[in-house]
């Protein structure tokens, strides 16, 4: 009777989860646009981190920028919300971008950006800041510094934490592990929620990027945990961003039993982060969406928009095709997902 009970218990907290203001409050019916913003177009290289994610309802949703994306980039539009995983110098942006320059085998950057791209961002944007562990506080001190007034904290209205986009300035929280928040676009809108979940890696700050007095030689600033996120967008996707980690059981426990993930966006370089041999397992064994993107693969993946052989990119499409549709995230080509995880057109 305790194990029929268990049975019955789990997958209703997951129809809470997924519902609130989604079924509840009215599902968005249309496409969920995912657009990488890369170094070079069309391509998939060494440099790319950043995502912009669209929702149904309008509301636009920026991964981890990096070197290749900052507040000048045309390509941006409107964003609403902004996630950061971590504070490493190659997502949160220490130099700033520079489209096209250099190969991409080995991009060309901008000036260095102490202020960071992400921070520059948000301020021009007027974006929500939702970015894990004790980074908030550096985030909203960088703000600062580009506005002149730090930015206020997010409103969390009701129980869903609940805000509205678009805001008249940028705003700032922290989301860990176990909490989540909503934006919608307008009090009448469906909303999209935003859950924090458990990577595993490291958080530093780089010297470089830290406001006098400073660090001492040798050290990084402490940026607390480090994270990954969950997006439940209104047309049913669900979306697992993992950040820089390598596996853990939770992938399983949490992650694909409560969570339910149809699309995932990998983070795989090797010695850094997953290879691309734990990340076929980890889609095979843990996850198993319906699609996966491999990102942050740290080599030059494509040429000609085609994956090149001997990558790290190519061994783990060819390992990964028979469990999950792999979308290969070429930058400035825009992909678009329905409320199952599969990408519409791709193939």
């Amino acid at each position: 009777m305790r194990v029929r009970s268990l049975v019955v218990v789990l997958p209703v907290l997951m129809l809470i989860w997924v519902s609130d203001g989604i079924v509840a409050t009215g599902r968005s019916s249309g496409l969920v646009r995912v657009t990488p913003l890369g170094s070079h177009a069309g391509e998939l290289c060494r440099n790319d981190r950043a995502l912009l994610f669209e929702d149904p309802t309008g509301v636009r949703i920026l991964y981890d920028p990096g070197r290749t994306v900052d507040e000048a980039d045309s390509r941006l539009g409107d964003v609403h919300v902004m996630l950061l995983s971590h504070a490493h110098s190659d997502h949160i942006g220490d130099r700033r971008a520079n489209p096209g320059g250099g190969t991409c085998a080995a991009p060309v950057t901008g000036a260095a950006n102490p202020n960071t791209n992400f921070a520059a961002i948000a301020a021009v944007k007027n974006a929500a800041v939702l970015a894990p562990g004790e980074l908030t506080t550096f985030l909203s001190r960088k703000i600062q510094n580009i506005r002149g007034s730090a930015p206020a904290a997010c409103p969390e209205g009701g129980l869903d934490n609940i805000f509205d986009v678009p805001l008249s300035a940028p705003c700032t929280a922290s989301l860990r592990p176990g909490g989540s928040r909503m934006a919608r676009a307008g009090a009448a809108a469906p909303g999209i929620r935003i859950a924090a979940v458990q990577a595993i890696h490291s958080n530093g700050v780089a010297a470089a990027l830290i406001d006098p007095p400073g660090e001492a030689p040798g050290l990084s600033g402490y940026g607390g945990s480090e994270g990954g996120f969950v997006i439940a967008f209104t047309n049913g996707l669900v979306a697992y961003l993992t950040g820089d980690t390598g596996m853990f059981g939770d992938m399983e426990t949490i992650i694909s039993r409560y969570y339910h993930p149809t699309l995932v966006v990998l983070n795989m370089s090797d010695t850094v982060t997953l290879g691309p041999n734990e990340a076929v397992f980890m889609m095979k064994s843990l996850i198993r969406p319906r699609s996966v993107m491999p990102s942050h693969v740290n080599e030059q993946a494509t040429a000609g928009g085609a994956v090149r052989a001997g990558t790290r990119t190519a061994q783990f499409e060819f390992f990964a095709n028979d469990v999950a549709e792999v979308i290969v995230p070429l930058s400035d080509v825009t992909r678009s997902f329905d409320g199952t995880g599969r990408c519409v057109g791709c193939r």
